[in-house]
């Protein structure tokens, strides 16, 4: 039978509702004043503190990092650059749905070519500077060009012009309509930097974000410290953020466990179940829009011809690499990016499933009776890549 401990784990993590919890804590016996009770205290002690030391250990870094945020390649740029010193003009809410970060409001015209963007009043940059629209323009302008090296060049190509329209207003120009563009403007690479010369200072790391920039020792650690003139009610609850780039996901785990850190992504699913048995660790799975890919370069035989990478597609037994890959934590994916977290997820595509007769036909079908594929893959790119690679072999086979 399970514990009132075991449902206080569950309420914690949101896997249960409050009238949930009640009910089933007064089931193995505990009285309805003490399960009310409960949840009140549950409530209080999650209720978000200010104060102290956030030490975290994540993967994604690198001796080649900088704080150019045209440059961010991994989670760990991405966590320090956008999740603590900068801000963008939009972001996506924890509901998946879009809202207005720097920017006020937005208004489109009726071709969907000409965005306007209101910004918000009286926010400043770590050093003082209040923002203003010349560094939203030299922010975006900063990944225009076809001499841009950076990632989000792709991204920004269809702005056609950008100008400023007095101080707090900013006027995109498309070279065609865009529905998504408000959505664009959320990447982590998008991120506002203090104008400076005609181009932006992205050296200082200083930005408009929760915590300014104290030390950054590149694929080491940074330290940041709490921005005191934050302009987001309801967050930037830590006086100081200690961020670890540890890439062994062993050393991440007793890093952990021995209490020297208090956060680690990247848990190894194989283990994971291990740690939800320690009371004094949370385990928090959620529901997000990263997904594991094994690419085919479609430009390149043989995975040029359609049929061909179809049989590779139906080669992929996606239930075993949910079951044993991934140990149950994560969902089948179907060929495209769009997961359940997201806005567009659509769950009537049919699902592509494990057909061996199915590769078969479309295998003879791209003239070929058999074929050897090489398939290069190390954990590097997501945990259990290399048993993943194996799996695939033998259900190909």
């Amino acid at each position: 039978m399970y514990t009132t401990s075991y449902y206080t784990k569950l309420l914690r993590e949101g896997k249960i509702s409050r009238r949930d919890f009640i009910n089933k804590t007064v089931v193995v016996g505990a009285s309805l004043p003490v399960a009310m009770s409960l949840t009140n205290q549950i409530a209080m002690a999650d209720s978000p503190n200010k104060g102290g030391r956030f030490r975290q250990a994540i993967t994604g870094g690198s001796t080649g990092d900088n704080l150019d945020p045209a440059l961010i390649m991994d989670m760990y740029m991405a966590n320090v650059s956008f999740g603590q010193l900068r801000n963008n003009l939009t972001e996506i809410g924890s509901d998946g749905n879009l809202i207005g970060e720097l920017a006020e409001s937005w208004d489109v015209s009726d071709d969907a070519m000409t965005w306007t963007f209101k910004l918000l009043k009286g926010v400043e940059f770590h050093n003082g500077k209040t923002l203003d629209a010349e560094d939203v323009v030299a922010s975006i302008n900063h990944h225009r060009g076809e001499d841009s090296k950076s990632a989000a060049n792709s991204i920004v190509e269809s702005i056609k012009d950008i100008r400023t329209d007095g101080k707090d207003v900013v006027i995109f120009e498309l070279s065609g309509g865009s529905a998504d563009f408000p959505y664009l403007l959320s990447d982590f690479h998008l991120s506002i930097c203090p104008a400076k010369d005609g181009s932006i200072d992205w050296q200082s790391g200083v930005g408009t974000g929760g915590y300014v920039l104290e030390s950054f020792e590149p694929g080491i650690s940074t330290e940041t410290r709490r921005n005191p003139n934050y302009w987001k009610e309801g967050r930037a609850h830590f006086d100081e953020i200690e961020t670890l780039f540890m890439a062994d996901v062993v050393a991440r785990t007793s890093a952990l466990q021995s209490g020297a850190i208090d956060a680690m992504t990247r848990v190894d699913l194989k283990t994971a179940h291990l740690l939800e048995r320690n009371p004094e660790l949370n385990v928090i799975q959620t529901t997000g829009n990263q997904h594991q890919t094994l690419p085919m370069l479609t430009n390149v035989t043989p995975f040029d011809n359609n049929d061909l990478r179809l049989a590779v597609k139906y080669a992929i037994d996606r239930e075993q690499w949910l079951k044993i890959i991934a140990n149950g934590y994560g969902a089948i994916a179907n060929d495209h990016p769009i997961g359940p977290a997201n806005t567009y997820y659509d769950a009537e595509i049919e699902q592509r499933t494990y057909d061996p007769d199915k590769s078969k036909f479309h295998l003879k079908k791209a003239g070929y009776d058999s074929v050897d594929l090489q398939l290069h893959t190390a954990d590097a790119a997501f945990e259990g890549a290399t048993d993943g690679g194996i799996l695939l072999k033998e259900s190909a086979a």
